[in-house]
């Protein structure tokens, strides 16, 4: 009797074993096929045009009004000596555009806005953004989402006003930006902004939204 459940025992061993193995291979295969799908959608957003020496970027998903933009921004930035009003005006368009259109996003970690900031504060609004705004966003992994998400029509600068703002213990030069916008369809999302803008090293920097 004790051999027979000896025996049992170890089948019961080997075939709790068999599903560990399965269910650890399954998990690994739709592991792969999310992270696959998901990066092989990323491919579609590879930069179509950049302005390498501020790190800007345009993808090919960017919307029509944000590359409208996009090219004022590298015509302000090829004029010598640069128009740094116009300059702050045109960053401040391209992040509430991208912020704020989410319908071109493929998930929730898929951030907007994020290079107009400065670089100690982007992984922090990334978080914030990410568990806030974005934290409903449905992933699109094969362009089939059917959640209506927000598209920004255009971005109208209310005033902007040349100002002083210590940022890391070091005073800067720079602008305070109200701005408001509309959306294709209004489906009850922020429409008006307070920014903040320092000239660091000749390169603008968002670094407060209210």
């Amino acid at each position: 009797m004790k051999a027979k459940k000896n025996k049992r025992g170890s089948n019961n061993i080997i075939i709790t074993i068999i599903f560990i193995v399965v269910g650890v291979a399954l998990f690994g295969y739709l592991g792969y096929r999310v992270y696959n799908d998901f990066f092989k959608d990323n491919a579609v957003r590879k930069p179509v045009d950049s302005i390498e020496l501020y790190e800007y970027t345009l993808s090919s998903n960017d919307t029509e009004i944000y590359k409208t933009y996009f090219k004022e921004l590298t015509a302000i930035l090829n004029e010598k000596p640069i128009n740094y009003s116009e300059y702050a005006k045109c960053i401040s368009k391209l992040f509430i555009i991208d912020v704020y259109t989410l319908d071109n996003k493929l998930g929730s970690t898929d951030i907007g806005g994020v290079e107009f900031l400065h670089k100690d504060l982007r992984n922090n609004f990334k978080e914030n953004m990410g568990s806030s705004l974005y934290k409903f966003i449905e992933i699109n992994l094969n362009g089939d989402r059917q959640q209506e998400l927000p598209i920004v029509e255009d971005v109208e600068i209310e005033d902007i006003t040349e100002t002083k703002w210590t940022y890391n213990d070091k005073e800067y030069p720079g602008y305070t930006i109200n701005a408001k916008w509309t959306y294709v369809k209004d489906l009850g999302y922020q429409n008006t902004i307070k920014l903040t803008i320092i000239n660091d090293n000749d390169i603008l920097y968002i670094v407060k939204g209210e």
